[in-house]
């Protein structure tokens, strides 16, 4: 028999998940040996919606580059895009929803597949790309369904001095593409950031096409801004990876003297 120490985390998300759906139920936990090496590399997955098109499809292949680059993270570079009416959601602890305009309602099963991932413990990054009335209009729809999905729970500005923000890169501003709003949003269960919400388009900053070449200027602030943002990206894996991995907790100084240091870094030392 497979030793339960084997158990990864999205093992976990299935099994809580399972649970929830259905107390009473003894689902197969296990995963076979072969493939718990694999299942244990990070990858960041890109969800859906409905029939909705990818939106900022080659950013979260970007992120994942930029964790493997910057830190002693083990990633699997490679595109996930996984339906979130489909249970397949809870083999990844850390989704990407990229918005751009309104949506139609979510389904039941939607609804509550983002409901009992969040419950269980998985992490949700939220990133509104659309201009003007496009950023109104997902903005809406996105408020709405998290009241439907999560009605005891709201969204509360991220506080300047919350450990996100040390999570690996000290930082002072939450830019993407954009510089318009001054703050992150998020959904606090059980004492932890389940959700984060952005309206500064996070993607369109990471954004690259198949040539290397950024796809989009930021601004105001160009090159920097664009760091920024590549850092706070960078931040918000390891913090939901150091939160969620208690056992990685003991090694937090490893994995910061591993980290691929920059000369302006260095010159803070």
């Amino acid at each position: 028999m497979n030793d339960p120490r084997n158990l990864t985390r999205r093992t976990f998300l299935r099994t809580a998940a399972s649970l929830i759906a259905a107390p009473f139920a003894l689902p197969l936990l296990l995963p076979r040996r072969s493939a718990a090496s694999e299942l244990n590399r990070f990858r960041v997955a890109q969800v859906t919606t409905g029939d909705r098109p990818v939106a900022r499809p080659n950013a979260a292949f970007v992120l994942g580059q930029e964790v493997r680059f910057r830190t002693a993270v083990d990633v699997k570079l490679d595109r996930v895009v996984v339906a979130l009416s489909s249970r397949d959601i809870f083999d990844y602890p850390f989704l990407l929803w990229v918005g751009d305009g309104s949506f139609p309602p979510l389904t039941d099963a939607e609804r509550d597949h983002l409901r009992t991932f969040l419950r269980s413990g998985g992490f949700l990054l939220v990133d509104n790309v659309g201009e003007g009335a496009g950023l109104a209009a997902f903005d809406r729809r996105f408020r709405a369904e998290l009241r439907l999905a999560l009605p005891d729970s709201e969204l509360q500005p991220v506080a300047s001095r919350h450990v996100l923000f040390r999570a690996f890169y000290r930082l002072t501003a939450v830019w993407g593409r954009r510089a318009t709003r001054q703050h992150l949003e998020g959904v606090e269960l059980d004492g932890r950031l389940a959700l984060v919400y952005s309206q500064n388009d996070l993607t369109g900053a990471w954004s690259r096409d198949g040539y290397g070449a950024w796809e989009f200027e930021a601004v105001p602030g160009g090159p920097a801004q664009r760091e920024d943002a590549l850092r706070l990206g960078v931040n918000l894996v390891m913090y939901a990876l150091l939160l969620d991995y208690k056992d990685e907790q003991a090694h937090i100084d490893y994995l910061l003297r591993r980290r691929r240091l920059r000369p302006e870094d260095l010159e803070k030392r």
